[in-house]
């Protein structure tokens, strides 16, 4: 593999989906930063990822410079506008007014508040993969644990009633198509039509809110964003609503659908994990770094005269920069490929950096160290049982199904 278009092409391949670390390994040898195509560049250094990621030169609404006829396309399918809207790829100031209204809702002591609602809710959680295996029924880790956790917290947390939290994953899974390298039409359909039912359903959602506010995330939206400091206008507080929703609960699954698949692959962690010999801090800290739930995402330069570890970066070329090649980098992280959850000064890129680090972190982290202190102290022996399949992603990386035994 010789060229950075090869190594885009491996890592969309089925092959490179379900393993794209060696491919990632092959993209370091080529260099820090590759040429792609005239206006493309693969970054793939934690030392470069790190840089662009922090810098306001790098915008993430790579889409200002284009042409008028790229931008009609873009607004005629919603699913598009719902990421463009959002925080997600706003750059200032506009950034910068969004991002202060949804911190109002994610400040420490709201998060901190929120530690005894996860504690009931993965326990009850775990009392129901006992009575569905107590019954004979198969158990699978991703629907039953892995989604349900993160959906039922944001659920609440949100305002949303709990009794439609089925209906949220496969609008999320359609809906975040387009946050990958390659959409085909049929995605990008599909990604619409889930758009079109969440503005629906928010959109309802968010007139009861206004006639009778309650204690949620919604409300509190609500009341930031009709204020004159706000001034969040219908359609920005419908695509962060559901970028929240939707966005947020699926890197968290696929987090934990990542870790337990750690331990099973590395049984000697999870007899560390057993036998305090590491935090389960240090565990999901390192998951973070080894398969991260996002690997990738896209920044455009934004200024004239741009340089990247040496390589000129016109304006308006665009950075693929893979987060899970940066967290395998070996000039970062000794023995990248082992894991380590006692690595020291382990700080891997998997929520982003700078002005766009992930408002959520801190919440996905307590979730996950949460759920797997809770796990293994009543299922210390969960196994593997069948086949896991791999959700056929690339920049979201997760299990679609991890079918598990409770006690081999």
């Amino acid at each position: 593999m010789k060229t950075a278009g090869k190594i885009i092409g491996a890592l969309m391949s089925a092959e490179g989906k379900s393993n794209p670390y060696p491919i990632y390994r092959q993209a370091r040898e080529l260099g820090p930063v590759t040429q792609i195509a005239p206006e493309w560049f693969l970054v793939s250094t934690y030392a470069e990822v790190r840089e662009a990621m922090r810098s306001s030169a790098y915008l993430k609404n790579r889409y200002s410079s284009v042409d008028e006829s790229q931008r009609a396309v873009r607004r005629s399918h919603r699913s598009i506008q719902i990421f463009d809207e959002s925080v997600l790829l706003q750059d200032p100031p506009e950034h910068g007014r969004m991002r202060k209204v949804l911190s109002a809702a994610f400040t420490p002591r709201r998060i901190a508040a929120l530690e005894g609602k996860i504690q009931q809710v993965t326990d009850q959680l775990l009392d129901m993969l006992a009575e569905r295996a107590s019954a004979g029924e198969a158990v699978d880790f991703m629907e039953d644990f892995a989604v349900r956790l993160p959906l039922t917290v944001m659920c609440d947390l949100m305002g949303v009633p709990r009794k439609d939290w089925r209906r949220f994953r496969p609008l999320a899974q359609d809906l975040n198509a387009p946050l990958e390298m390659l959409v085909d039409d049929t995605q990008l359909a599909a990604a619409d039509a889930a758009a079109a039912e969440l503005d629906e359903y928010f959109s309802a959602l968010i007139e009861l809110r206004r006639a009778d506010p309650q204690d949620d995330l919604i409300s509190v939206l609500l009341a930031e964003a009709d204020s004159e400091a706000g001034q969040l206008d219908l359609r920005e507080l419908l695509a962060n609503l559901e970028l929240l929703l939707v966005a947020g609960f699926e890197t968290t699954t696929n987090l934990l659908g990542n870790a337990l698949a750690v331990l099973f692959n590395h049984p000697e962690v999870r007899g560390g994990l057993l036998a305090g010999k590491y935090t389960y801090s240090q565990f999901i800290e390192e998951v973070l770094r080894f398969d991260a739930p996002v690997q990738h995402m896209i920044r455009s330069a934004g200024e004239p005269g741009m340089k990247l570890a040496g390589v000129p970066i016109p304006v308006g070329a665009e950075l693929v920069m893979l987060m899970g090649s940066a967290n395998r980098d070996p000039l970062r992280f000794p023995d990248p490929d082992i894991f380590d959850p006692a690595r020291p000064d382990n700080q891997p890129l998997s929520f982003g950096g700078g002005a766009h680090y992930c408002i959520a972190a801190t919440l996905a982290r307590l979730e996950g160290v949460t759920a797997f202190s809770r796990l293994l102290a009543r299922y210390p022996r969960i196994a593997l049982i069948g086949t896991p399949i791999r959700a056929d992603r690339h920049g979201l990386r997760g299990f679609r199904e991890l079918p598990v035994v409770l006690d081999r």
